[in-house]
């Protein structure tokens, strides 16, 4: 297998641990709401070695993806986005959220830091990936690409308009998933066309 095959593969078996923690983290009695809560929540909950699992597991195909990249030209951008993901994702559950209805730590304001890096690396990673499947000829990955950015930066903009609306805050939750919607398959995508090319 080449190291892009590798890569590829790494990214699928990662991803899917992820989305599989994921769910598991959905099914359990933890009390959270999905629509209002947000995914990091479970990390300070007796469920919280699902949520680590979810996050580094994000991490790791994170790297896949950088495997896959790294040899394509002009993918500098989209690796360095991609390692600040990774290294985001993968130190977040040590840094937990504060919990609901107490007061700000600087602890649950590096939690914020690295979730927004994570986040916005990931979404830009997206978009500018597209460019570079466009270019080596998988024209249909590159619009879905594009896609599943899309889904990332709406719910950005989401998480956005339910901190600063009152009325909207419970659906806080649910715009903060569907950047890992968008994320989980941009992430399947790029495995599948690196596996696919092999």
């Amino acid at each position: 297998m080449t190291s892009t095959s590798w890569g590829g593969l790494l990214t699928l078996v990662a991803i899917a641990i992820t989305t599989l923690s994921l769910v598991v983290l959905h099914v359990v009695p933890s009390g959270l709401k999905p629509l209002r809560d947000p995914v990091s929540q479970y990390g300070i909950t007796r469920f919280k070695g699902w949520y680590a699992a979810a996050a580094i597991t994000a991490g790791v195909a994170g790297i896949g993806a950088i495997v896959v990249f790294a040899d394509v030209p002009g993918s500098i951008a989209t690796v360095i986005l991609l390692a600040v993901f990774a290294g985001a994702r993968i130190v977040i559950p040590f840094v937990p959220m504060d919990a609901p209805d107490t007061g700000p730590t600087r602890r649950g304001r590096l939690h914020n830091v690295l979730a927004f890096l994570a986040f916005g690396a990931v979404t830009a990673a997206g978009f500018v990936a597209a460019g570079l499947l466009h270019d080596t000829n998988h024209a249909g990955a590159s619009t879905l690409s594009t896609v599943f950015a899309a889904v990332m930066a709406v719910g950005a903009i989401g998480l956005l308009v339910t901190r600063l609306s009152h009325r909207m805050r419970g659906l806080f939750g649910a715009a903060e998933r569907l950047i890992y919607l968008g994320f989980i398959a941009w992430f399947v995508l790029v495995g599948a066309t690196a596996l696919g090319a092999a």
